[in-house]
C-alpha cells in the first residue's frame, strides 16, 4: 500500500471516530493535541491499524508517535517487515 492509501485509510478513520471533516486532518498534525486526545481512542485507532493491516502493535513502540505523518511511516515499516 502506498503512503497516499495509508493516509487516506487513517485520515478517513480518524475523522469518522472523532466526527469531524476529514481535510482537518493532515500529515503534519498532532495526533495528541489535534486527533487523538483521548487514550482510549489511541488504543482503538491502534486496534485498527493491527486489523487492517496485519500486524500487532506495540504500544511503547507506539508511543513516540508523534503526528499522523509519523503513523503512516510507522505503518509502512512494519507492513514491509517480516512478521
Amino acid at each position: 500500500m502506498h503512503d497516499q492509501e495509508v493516509f487516506q485509510w487513517l485520515q478517513t478513520k480518524i475523522a469518522t471516530t472523532r466526527q469531524i471533516r476529514p481535510e482537518v486532518v493532515q500529515l503534519d498534525s498532532s495526533l495528541a493535541e489535534d486527533l487523538v486526545p483521548d487514550s482510549f481512542e489511541l488504543i482503538e485507532l491502534v486496534c485498527e491499524i493491527e486489523k487492517k493491516f496485519g500486524f500487532s502493535v506495540d504500544f511503547d513502540e507506539f508511543a513516540g508517535i508523534q503526528s499522523v505523518r509519523d503513523v503512516v511511516q510507522f505503518i509502512q515499516q512494519r507492513s514491509q517487515a517480516p512478521h
